[in-house]
């Protein structure tokens, strides 16, 4: 999903208290596994800081900016490349009871004084615009701005296109470290060897922070696990992707299949799969596909305490820079941050401020 719709970040009033009531329900969309880990601890503690209306007010704008200025990119993106998966269909943010309906018309309108495109819509208003809808809503928001992308068309578009412009990617190969000199980056260590370069960014998604250690650079990013299983799409829709905003869940309609996906569990790098918390994703899934039996797919979102990513240089470190941290934006948010420290490489001013995103404003 491409989605400038979400201008709250993840720290926001309230979180935590859901989060530790989601603690005792082993189907729940979140998890945390307690451990003696210091930073995560670390992280908590932070993010637990940064749960407040005050840091709501400051980051809507930013990250409605960031978001917006990632649409028309894609936009751009599929004219210069050709078919890059995405699609401009808006979303449907769906509700079935009355804390849900609050919480949703409260998103509303903070995403309308942000400038975005909102529709609330009624029962009826929503089946006529979703008739494929087969979950239950008493009603939903309709964000125009959003929309889709296939991620399987558009790296591969990508990759096409850096090909032909001359670059070479190195596929296959895990970056172990960075290659120091002088007080500043001259390229990656990894399995297969080293890499040189004057100018590294460490987009490793939940694994930069460990990278960036290299350089003295302690980065609050904790990885959280999700999941995801990809159906064969039913005749008749659905058309619009969807947000089942009370169980956390997401619809996302692709050319010839439809994904389902959700869960956020801090454990850490632990990728095994708990089947409790896939089978609310089963259970969404063959409301659409009964006989369908998909693998299921998992993944680490990068995610840091105040809920905006890092994109910017490493202090200290000349020729190293970061753009991670995203969370569950990342791609929606790719286009903007690619775009955001190409510019830094080059040595020309960004497309926007990009001091609330300093890789260490922690410290």
């Amino acid at each position: 999903m491409i989605v400038p719709s979400h201008v709250v970040p993840l720290a926001a009033p309230g979180v935590v208290k859901q989060g530790l009531r989601w603690l005792l329900r082993p189907d729940s969309p979140f998890y945390l596994r307690p451990r003696a880990d210091r930073d995560l601890i670390r992280w908590l503690w932070t993010f637990r800081r940064h749960g407040t209306e005050t840091h709501v007010t400051r980051s809507a704008p930013l990250l409605r900016a960031l978001s917006l200025a990632s649409a028309e990119l894609f936009e751009t993106l599929q004219a210069d490349l050709g078919d890059v998966g995405y699609a401009q269909t808006g979303l449907l943010m769906l509700y079935h009871t009355e804390k849900g309906r609050r919480a949703n018309l409260e998103a509303a309108d903070l995403a309308e004084r942000c400038g975005l495109r909102v529709e609330r819509l009624d029962a009826g208003a929503v089946r006529e615009r979703e008739p494929a809808l087969r979950t239950p809503a008493t009603g939903a928001v309709l964000y125009h701005d959003d929309g889709r992308v296939d991620p399987d068309a558009f790296l591969r578009a990508l990759a096409a296109a850096l090909e032909a412009r001359g670059m070479t990617l190195h596929t296959g190969r895990t970056v172990t470290g960075l290659l120091r000199e002088s007080g500043g980056v001259a390229g990656v260590q990894t399995d297969a060897g080293v890499l040189r370069a004057p100018l590294v960014v460490l987009a490793a998604g939940a694994w930069s922070g460990r990278l960036v250690r290299d350089a003295g650079l302690r980065l609050p990013l904790q990885p959280a696990l999700g999941y995801s299983l990809t159906v064969p799409a039913p005749d008749g829709g659905p058309h619009l992707p969807m947000i089942l905003t009370e169980e956390k869940l997401t619809v996302t309609p692709m050319p010839g299949r439809l994904r389902v996906a959700g869960t956020l569990a801090l454990v850490g790098f632990d990728a095994r799969i708990d089947p409790r918390r896939v089978e609310p994703l089963r259970r969404l899934a063959r409301t659409y596909a009964p006989d369908a039996e998909a693998p299921v797919w998992a993944g680490f979102r990068p995610c840091s305490p105040d809920g905006l990513p890092y994109l910017g240089p490493v202090p200290g470190t000349s020729g190293l820079f970061v753009a991670t941290g995203h969370g569950m934006m990342g791609l929606t948010l790719a286009p903007i941050s690619g775009k955001a420290v190409a510019t830094l490489l080059a040595g020309i001013p960004p497309p926007l401020d990009l001091a609330p995103f300093a890789p260490d404003r922690f410290v």
